[in-house]
């Protein structure tokens, strides 16, 4: 998982990180009317979820798990 959390006390629902986001990895929530992150395999650590957030309530980790191509079968 590369996008790690969204600190849901500080989210307004601005819907910043969801427009910003190319790989459409998060969606607001209906419910709570914040953002939710919907897709996080489909994260490309691009950051710009994080760094468009005027709340700064969004966690990027830098880890990417990906499988290990170990042979062509």
């Amino acid at each position: 998982m590369s996008i790690q959390s969204i600190d849901t006390g500080k989210c307004i629902g601005c819907g910043a990180c969801v427009a910003a986001c190319p790989m459409d990895v998060l969606r607001m929530n209906d419910t709570t009317g914040k953002a939710a992150i919907t897709y996080p395999d489909d994260c490309q650590i691009c950051h710009l979820c994080r760094i468009y957030c005027p709340k700064q309530a969004i966690a990027v980790t830098p880890d990417k798990r990906v499988p290990v191509l170990v042979a062509w079968g």
